[in-house]
């Protein structure tokens, strides 16, 4: 597995729901107040539009993919009148989505004013850590893979996951490989295309050396990294290795790893309820205290009143 891959597995998707949206002209719904990553693709019928705010609306033809986050708006043609999503979906009969639970099988959702249909995939993605995945902060708000560039199994990708097949066996698991296989190929996409305006660690990944710096630190968080330990990972003098990690990140390389730690460390927190002093310890920490120092200085509470456990924690 090459480092783009291992360090995106390492940190994006815990649950991906799967849906098909069979929508019939005219249509135009605004999806608000809605989190987590969401990628739709053209599978049949007539293009799509999507707009963002203070954006010009982007066109969808089949076999094309986009991955966005934040408010948007779906339409069959950009005049379209537009309608709240929440509130289709709720005609639609299905309860709110909850991302840290990934539905048994994939979703149908139709809508529309009864003219020419237009099938779309719709993925929503769950990212460990919620919002404080750094993926949140490093991808920009949309991204667009056209069709056949440089994927071509996306179009039968798409052609899949909205056939007729999502009782048979075997469905789910083959669509949640589909849609993580998507997921990373979308950002992979970005990456190779416009490496130029990637940010922080996702351009520190265009660098093969930082790459592999980056990998060591994903690999294993609890190791001692020093700056010079980091470099010789990457093949690199020390000087230019923490100017060049420094240049690409915009952190230096031990505040990455002090970062990247305190994501696990939080993930780990909100998923279960966790011995501190052993996560201390796994992550590299000589003692509670400096974990729980580095803790609060990044979350702004300290870990026993973090997230879920906010309530019932006993006070550091």
């Amino acid at each position: 597995m090459d480092a783009l891959s291992e360090i995106l597995k390492s940190m994006t998707i815990l649950h991906a729901s799967v849906g098909t949206l069979t929508l019939s002209e005219p249509w135009g719904m605004a999806i608000r107040g809605f989190e987590p990553h969401t990628a739709y693709g053209v599978a049949s019928g007539s293009a799509c539009w999507v707009r963002l705010p203070n954006r010009e609306a982007i066109c969808l033809g089949i076999g094309d993919m986009m991955l966005v986050r934040g408010e948007h708006q779906l339409l069959s043609s950009p005049d379209t009148l537009i309608e709240d999503f929440g509130a289709a979906w709720a005609a639609n009969g299905f309860p709110s989505f909850d991302p840290s639970h990934e539905p048994a099988g994939p979703l149908h959702f139709t809508w529309g004013g009864g003219g020419p249909r237009t099938r779309l995939l719709g993925l929503a993605f769950g990212l460990s850590g919620g919002p404080n995945n750094p993926l949140m902060t490093a991808l920009p708000s949309c991204i667009v893979l056209r069709s056949g560039e440089g994927f071509p199994w996306i179009r039968p990708a798409i052609e899949f996951l909205t056939g007729p097949d999502s009782d048979s066996p075997g469905y789910a698991a083959t669509a949640r490989l589909l849609a993580e296989l998507t997921f990373v190929s979308i950002v992979r996409s970005h990456l190779l295309s416009e490496s130029h305006s990637a940010r922080g660690w996702l351009r520190g990944l265009t660098h093969p050396g930082i790459a592999k710096a980056l990998q060591a630190m994903h690999q294993a968080p609890g190791e001692d990294w020093t700056v010079a330990s980091l470099a010789a990972r990457a093949n690199m003098s020390r000087t230019s290795f923490a100017k060049v990690f420094s240049d690409h990140v915009q952190l230096t390389p031990i505040d990455y790893l002090t970062q990247w730690r305190m994501h696990l460390a939080a993930q780990r927190i909100l998923e279960s309820r966790v011995n501190l002093t052993q996560l201390a310890f796994e992550l590299g920490y000589n003692s509670d205290a400096a974990f729980r120092d580095a803790f609060k200085r990044r979350f702004g509470v300290p870990p026993s009143r973090f997230g879920s456990h906010e309530q019932d924690a006993a006070p550091d």
